[in-house]
């Protein structure tokens, strides 16, 4: 068996399973050495969960694409302990918004920049525990609110009163199940996410995402050709080649002054991908005529 993998899965995760359990179920089959994700789904959501294998993972921190979306669904008259279907009731509210009242609230309230409180089930620390662990033993405490940005919240208009569906783009670690929770909040209702399927993350699409079953039916070249390139997810990354010796100099942590090496970079963006023989060698910085090393890759 090939002893190293390196690049990106389009996985589709399924309710009921978690981040976790999927990333240790392709380690145990294909003998990865390294894997990371981009961003953990709920146990109860679906869809689109980007898998880094092996170099790959070097990537995850320099990823400024971070924009995310989503459908979800809004099921009125109840809010939850964990804002989805799983957890217990802790309020009843008969009260059902209409879709102009509901569509009023989302564009004056939910759209740029907002605060936002995780749920109390969640991965949020708390003094180093996790917040769904303090939860599960009834331990009260605070979760405080950060800033998240809804960049487009659409309602979209449905014939059954008692449930509302949505489409969101937002960042990165904005909680659909509390943006559930608030909206329905500030419609003076109550009301949870009832469904959450991530159809898009960065430049990972649903349409062609693979159910974990899928994968693990895979030969070891088979899933070698699935793998897309690291670079992919740094789509928006200007890619340089240079000459093998000026790599070797990169991979040694040694800065290229452009005027040295000759060449002329122009980016809006101070970071640059280095490629040499149509092989990714370093993630660098450009600064002040130089060109700076900051994750080199061994591939």
């Amino acid at each position: 068996m090939q002893d190293r993998f390196d690049g990106w899965l389009n996985i589709y995760k399924e309710k009921g399973k978690t981040s976790f359990s999927i990333s240790r179920a392709l380690k145990k089959k294909f003998n990865f050495k390294k894997l990371g994700h981009l961003g953990t789904l709920d146990p109860q959501a679906e869809g689109v969960l980007p898998i880094a294998i092996g170099e790959a993972t070097k990537s995850i921190k320099f990823i400024t694409n971070n924009k995310k979306k989503y459908s979800f669904i809004i099921k009125w008259g109840e809010e939850t302990d964990t804002c989805d279907s799983e957890g217990r009731v802790i309020k009843i509210c008969q009260k059902r918004p209409s879709y102009d009242e509901v569509n009023f609230i989302v564009n004056k309230f939910f759209l740029g920049e907002i605060n936002q409180v995780p749920p109390i089930f969640s991965a949020v620390k708390i003094d180093g525990i996790r917040a769904y662990k303090l939860a599960r033993k009834n331990i009260k405490f605070q979760i405080k609110e950060k800033k998240v940005n809804i960049y487009k919240l659409v309602v979209k208009k449905t014939k059954d009163i008692n449930f509302s569906k949505f489409e969101v783009v937002c960042s990165k670690g904005t909680y659909v199940r509390s943006l559930a929770r608030d909206i329905a909040r500030k419609l003076g209702t109550a009301g949870f996410a009832y469904e959450i399927i991530r159809t898009e993350d960065n430049i990972f699409k649903i349409k062609d995402s693979t159910p974990l079953e899928n994968i693990l039916r895979l030969s070891v070249s088979e899933i070698n050709k699935k793998l897309l390139p690291i670079e992919s997810a740094l789509d928006n990354v200007k890619i340089i080649n240079l000459e093998k010796k000026y790599s070797v100099m990169l991979k040694n942590g040694i800065m290229l002054n452009l005027k040295s090496i000759k060449r002329k970079i122009d980016s809006d963006n101070k970071l640059i991908l280095v490629k040499a023989d149509n092989k990714l060698v370093s993630i660098a910085y450009l600064k002040k005529e130089y060109i700076i090393p900051r994750r080199n890759f061994n591939l």
